[in-house]
């Protein structure tokens, strides 16, 4: 596993960490060992078998013309009561911090076309949103060519023009033959309240280099 180490920018939208004394955590792998990351105890998991009656990963898109299909995944919310129902409700509808780590197949037809757009397009495409702001934006380069982009944005969510908020990184391996990501977000209210804590658990996030 390496780990990516996401910055901390100066976001005036997100409040100030609180202090106080740290809680546990749970780590939590992919079937394929292929990403991991530590959550709080008391999120929930959701694994593959769990979401085997949803179609639609929270962010996954897929980009017309840019099919990839996910390989593995898992998804974390922060929820008090545990259910696979929200998992496909609107993310403007999420009061509390909605979070996926996936691992997508790049096919030969669309590795050629990768970019640092479509890299977080594909995630949560919020470049053709009626409003979007991106608070910061930055590339990764994690050692042997692994290289993406990491970004925290605000934008109008399509089809409820209500406004969310999504901290994601996007990175693909040395061929362009797999996609990695993971993200965390929800509507703009609870974006505003969980800020810090949700970078903080993206920065705990690691990538299988070796599987």
């Amino acid at each position: 596993m390496r780990k990516i180490s996401v910055f901390v920018a100066a976001l005036g939208i997100l409040v100030a960490a609180c202090s106080g004394a740290a809680s546990s955590t749970q780590s939590i792998t992919d079937a394929r060992q292929l990403t991991r990351i530590d959550l709080p105890a008391d999120w929930q998991y959701y694994s593959n078998d769990d979401l085997a009656d949803i179609a639609s990963t929270p962010f996954v898109a897929q980009a017309p013309g840019f099919e990839m299909p996910v390989m593995s995944r898992f998804v974390f919310d922060a929820a008090p009561i545990p259910t696979t129902d929200h998992l496909i409700a609107p993310l403007s509808q999420a009061d509390f911090p909605l979070g996926s780590s996936v691992v997508r197949r790049i096919s030969p037809e669309v590795r050629d076309q990768i970019s640092r757009y479509l890299l977080a397009e594909v995630v949560a495409p919020y470049h053709q949103a009626s409003e979007q702001r991106e608070l910061a934006k930055s590339d990764i380069d994690l050692g042997d060519n692994y290289q993406g982009v990491q970004v925290t944005v605000i934008y109008k969510e399509p089809g409820t023009e209500l406004d969310v908020g999504v901290h994601l990184i996007s990175v693909t391996d040395p061929e362009v033959t797999t996609l990695y990501q993971v993200a965390i977000g929800c509507s703009l209210e609870c974006f505003q309240a969980y800020g810090p804590e949700i970078i903080k658990i993206i920065d705990t996030w690691l990538v299988n280099t070796h599987g």
